[in-house]
């Protein structure tokens, strides 16, 4: 995705430097365009409250909201940046941002956010936009921070205690064990990213220069042979449906716990209720010192916007820990403050009652830890590779598991492909 989002955004740019588009200059304007993905309107009431309370406290800007669709936001943004009228603070992901910013369509948010002001954000949120030597996103919400979803009735009727869950991968496969033997259901249902299975183990990817794969090492082979251990014992579904095969199954009760973002609690919820009853949450096992992926929305600057510093100002208020605590209150979210939610008394109180809150609040705790997996600062893989490179190293991870190549054929033939891309 990665590749055809940057000769997107670079095709339309270059249209627009071929038709003389120039940036222009703001003369006196204070009424700044505002864009957000996919709110409305199930956020209308908050998005214009956090506006009206910011321009309430900033009297000489006003906000002109526009809320964009999923599927636009790329070509919409570009277009407009290309055409010298892009919105003056815009909500991305961190795929996107990369790209834009790779493209020179972004601005830094360095210039306008000192480091005495960062330090309010997690670090591994806060690098996960940067590209080169600069960071083109202030981390908003967290929507991507793994929890273990699993059901209390499966615990107790395989003779295992709800009130103990797992806590490292070692004992969800003896608890997969246990529930397999008890009861002939799967213990768990694993959404395998072989890139990220290698990160969580602290196996880097590439070598520091990016020039080289550095993947194929024992923790590698380890991991790898763990998943062909659980496939060959049939401790989780063969299919490798991932997240969406452990929501089924799940529902259904003949899965016993998986693991996911914190929104897949209120899909349970809604979509099962009689399951929901039976729900708990705990943190998920981790990879080595605590690390897990992380990921969520920011907000960036474009580079020809024409108010930076009043689109700079909104973002500090929208990302303040107040009004994130708010927007959490309202969706399944994790602010990417460091004042969080594990701090507040409002989900503190709820927490034991309402399992949504309390895997936010699980999710609050874990941020600390939290790293974007598929970060350039991160990976160090070279500006358009990363596609490929992930691409191969998962195919080869899944024909190992599918018992196709042991753990270490697998390992050599994706680092062979590997090389011969970052060679290219």
């Amino acid at each position: 995705m990665f590749d055809k989002v940057r000769w997107h955004v670079c095709l339309l740019l270059a249209t627009g430097l071929m038709f003389g588009l120039a940036t222009p200059v703001a003369v006196g304007s204070t009424t700044i365009e505002v864009w957000t993905l996919a709110l409305s309107p199930a956020f209308d009431d908050f998005v214009n409250r956090m506006i009206a309370s910011f321009e309430e406290s900033h009297p000489e800007i006003a906000v002109n909201w526009v809320d964009v669709p999923f599927g636009a936001m790329v070509h919409k943004l570009t277009v407009a940046i290309a055409a010298g009228q892009p919105p003056d603070a815009v909500n991305l992901n961190t795929p996107w941002i990369i790209e834009f910013a790779a493209a020179n369509a972004l601005a830094p948010v360095d210039d306008y956010f000192p480091p005495v002001e960062r330090y309010i954000f997690w670090e591994g949120l806060w690098n996960a936009n940067i590209v080169g030597e600069s960071c083109y996103g202030v981390p908003w919400y967290v929507d991507s921070i793994p929890i273990l979803i699993y059901n209390r009735e499966i615990f107790e009727q395989a003779g295992l205690d709800p009130d103990a869950p797992p806590a490292t991968w070692e004992e969800m496969t003896e608890y997969a064990r246990v529930i397999k033997e008890e009861l002939g259901l799967y213990g768990f249902c694993p959404t395998i990213i072989a890139h990220r299975e290698l990160s969580l183990m602290g196996v880097p990817l590439v070598t520091p220069d990016g020039k080289a794969a550095a993947f194929n090492v024992p923790a590698a082979v380890e991991r790898l042979e763990w998943y062909q251990m659980l496939y060959n014992e049939e401790l989780m579904p063969r299919e490798l449906g991932g997240f969406m095969q452990a929501r089924h199954l799940f529902g259904a009760r003949q899965l016993a716990m998986f693991v996911a973002g914190v929104s897949q609690v209120k899909h349970i919820e809604i979509n099962f209720p009689d399951v929901f009853e039976v729900t708990d949450v705990a943190p998920a096992p981790t990879g080595v010192d605590g690390r897990f992926h992380a990921a969520g929305w920011s907000w960036s600057i474009p580079h020809n916007a024409r108010h930076p510093r009043e689109g700079a100002a909104f973002i500090r208020w929208a990302t303040s820990p107040y009004w994130q605590a708010e927007f959490s209150k309202l969706a399944s979210i994790v602010p990417s403050t460091k004042i969080g939610l594990h701090t507040d008394p409002w989900f503190l109180e709820r927490m034991e009652e309402d399992p949504n809150v309390k895997a936010q609040v699980i999710a609050s705790r874990m941020l600390p830890y939290g790293i974007n997996m598929d970060a350039p600062f991160f990976t160090r893989i070279p500006p358009g590779k990363f596609s490929p490179v992930t691409r191969i190293i998962a195919e080869y991870w899944v024909a190992a598991i599918r018992g196709e190549y042991t753990a270490e054929e697998a390992l050599s033939l994706a680092e062979r492909l590997v090389n011969e891309v970052l060679r290219n």
